[in-house]
């Protein structure tokens, strides 16, 4: 679900300079990135927290580095300090998305998680007086209602079970609870340097959880090339791209491209992991995506959220 990828996210890609077609490729090769994250999850093969781990144990001195080189720095106490709730929910996001990956189709996994703006919305209003639009939230009802025929048409033989979409849920709301508690750090902290002291937070985080399984050493030499491949493109270069493209491209555009992002997660379980999906529900699929678009078009033109480039990091 990664991210879902912070930068300092608000309307201010300059009008004068235009969309560049560079910019809008970078957000094409992140939510391809993306997209693929969930395949590669079930395709390592062992517990969704082992991988979430040692994921993040390889992409935290990714993230020191570009920090490094970017800045000139480390991250400091003080950045640790405010890093320090986002941190530990950006880590039990992670662990419960990968060991709900593990226990639910990908269509059903990519798809309650896609829904994170319905959570932000209400919440934004809520923590920070933001406008709420009575028909986005109208739309949002036809997006639970898609969600729902997904969920409920699942084929016979699909490796989908309840308890897997429920650990799915609870990955959301981790996340929502990420996007609302680091907002803020976004106007006064680089990208790199949120990652860069976020990761060692999440990564202890995570650490006693997989250490109390059993599983901190069920990495085989099969999953290694999928933990190293979600560390490169979820964890480095999809986050990158979202950067480079946040100087050209609006965050309203960014988040419109992304909802695109469970489809493609879909079409990779089809090609990857043989998982097959009934037509009705394409139907909900494709309620799903029109309400998201409905919400965020609608939310973006009263208020901008700067959580929604973040929606679909994993």
């Amino acid at each position: 679900m990664t991210a879902a990828s912070p930068a300092p996210a608000t309307e201010t890609a300059p009008a004068t300079r235009g969309v560049r077609p560079l910019g809008l490729l970078a957000i094409c090769a992140a939510i391809l990135c993306f997209s693929v994250s969930s395949s590669l999850i079930r395709k390592a093969g062992i517990p969704g927290p082992t991988t979430a781990f040692w994921r993040m144990v390889i992409t935290n001195p990714v993230w020191w580095t570009i920090l490094w080189v970017t800045e000139r720095s480390l991250p400091s106490p003080g950045d640790l300090k405010r890093l320090l709730i986002p941190g530990v929910l950006f880590g039990l996001n992670l662990t419960l998305f990968f060991e709900g990956v593990t226990r639910t189709s990908i269509a059903n996994a990519e798809f309650i998680a896609c829904l994170t703006p319905l959570l932000l919305v209400p919440a934004g209003a809520f923590f920070y007086k933001e406008r709420i639009i009575p028909k986005a939230l109208l739309f949002g009802l036809v997006s639970i209602v898609g969600i729902a025929i997904v969920l409920f048409n699942v084929p016979s033989d699909d490796v989908a079970t309840w308890q897997g979409n429920l650990i799915v849920v609870g990955s959301t709301f981790t996340w929502a609870g990420y996007l609302l508690t680091s907002r803020r750090l976004r106007a006064t902290m680089s990208v790199q340097r949120i990652m860069a002291s976020m990761m060692p937070i999440a990564t202890l985080t995570v650490l006693p959880i997989v250490a109390a399984r059993g599983a901190l050493d069920d990495v085989t030499a099969s999953a290694l090339p999928y933990i190293f491949g979600l560390a490169l493109l979820t964890g480095t270069l999809a986050h990158g791209f979202i950067v480079f493209a946040q100087h050209t491209v609006p965050v309203g555009t960014i988040s419109l491209m992304q909802v695109a992002q469970p489809a493609l997660a879909v079409a990779w379980a089809y090609v990857l992991l043989d998982q097959d999906i009934r037509g009705i529900q394409l139907l909900g699929m494709a309620l799903v995506i029109g309400g998201l678009v409905a919400v965020v078009t609608m939310t973006r033109r009263a208020t901008p959220l700067p959580e929604a480039v973040e929606v679909h990091d994993r």
